[in-house]
């Protein structure tokens, strides 16, 4: 089967059942990262498990990358599957999706360092399209897909955290 026909389909069919139940639209994505010795860290969730740690620079082991990796790849591939999911459902052709970030930061911010903002100072993301379609069409369709693209706007858009803190006794 042709893939895109495949995205396109299994859409349509996920639009049409939360149009009939909303309430099935609605999910909680649940996982945990544990850190024990140093600073290597497992992060769990739906059955797989990824190894997340810090440059060997400041105390970690290398035995994954950090978790900015892990941001930056959230971000670039919910943009470039998005993006490419909108053109499955629109019918709309598109060859190739890839997209790019940058980001500069103050590492001094990571290690709690006074006056100085651990937050990304400047994020740029590129976003390279292969497509037959007149150019505007493809840039109308690239704005849509990113005004609801989950990644992007979590990113981009302030929101709500709540923290819960327990401390255990004893060593485990």
């Amino acid at each position: 089967m042709n893939r895109n026909i495949h995205a396109r389909d299994a859409q349509l069919r996920a639009i049409s059942i939360f149009s009939q139940r909303p309430e099935s639209a609605r999910a909680i994505n649940r996982g945990s990262a544990e850190v024990r010795d140093g600073l290597s860290c497992i992060y769990e969730q739906d059955g797989h498990k990824v190894s997340v740690d810090m440059p060997s620079a400041i105390g970690g082991s290398e035995e994954g990358p950090a978790p900015g990796y892990f941001g930056r790849a959230a971000i670039c591939s919910c943009l470039a599957i998005g993006i490419k999911m909108t053109a499955a459902r629109e019918g709309f052709n598109i060859d190739t999706v890839r997209v790019g970030i940058e980001q500069d930061w103050d590492n001094r911010g990571v290690l709690g360092m006074e006056g100085v903002n651990a937050a990304p100072n400047d994020t740029r993301i590129t976003i390279e399209i292969r497509s037959p379609e007149p150019e505007e069409k493809v840039r109308e369709l690239v704005r849509r897909a990113l005004s609801h693209d989950p990644w992007f706007l979590a990113f981009r858009d302030a929101q709500p955290i709540s923290t819960a803190i327990s401390v255990l006794e004893g060593a485990k």
